[in-house]
């Protein structure tokens, strides 16, 4: 339909779209928003690696802290090697790393496809990471990630 004919109520009912990053890490696909994406880096050196799958890795000059998701769901272990880097940006300002086996990818996705977590999933200790469900096909779970309960969850888990 051209824009000439559309009507307002056409207009009106657009959905909003939100623009994410998303990885696959083991049988789980992850997500979080390109707004707090600074980098994607291919070429890192995690130093100090901790049972709790932390370490360190210089960026820029800076010393950022590497955490991994893989650590939430038992289905998300990967035993690739990590290869790149999200380099993400908390809040309040700290940056920490992602790594992940392969380059990621970027969605456009519309905000009714996020979805709340059933109850009685959340039941079984659901990471308080897993903000929203976003039902990419009828065959496909996002699990979108809240940046700073994944760090705080992991420090939980430590």
């Amino acid at each position: 339909m051209s824009r000439r004919f559309r009507s307002k109520r056409y207009l009106a009912t657009r959905i909003p779209m939100r623009k994410l990053v998303s990885f696959q890490l083991g049988n789980e696909r992850y997500a979080i928003s390109i707004d707090r994406v600074q980098h994607v880096i291919n070429e890192f050196t995690p130093h100090g690696v901790l049972h709790s799958g932390r370490s360190l890795v210089e960026y820029k000059n800076e010393i950022i802290t590497l955490i991994d998701p893989a650590k939430i769901f038992i289905s998300s272990h990967d035993e690739r090697e990590r290869q790149y880097l999200i380099i993400c940006t908390l809040k309040e300002g700290q940056r920490i790393g992602i790594p992940i086996p392969e380059i990621p990818t970027v969605l456009e996705v519309a905000e009714d496809k996020f979805g709340e977590i059933p109850e009685l999933y959340q039941q079984s200790n659901l990471s308080s990471a897993i903000q929203n469900i976003i039902q990419i096909t009828n065959d496909k779970i996002v699990f979108y990630l809240d940046l700073e309960e994944l760090v705080n969850q992991l420090v939980i888990i430590d």
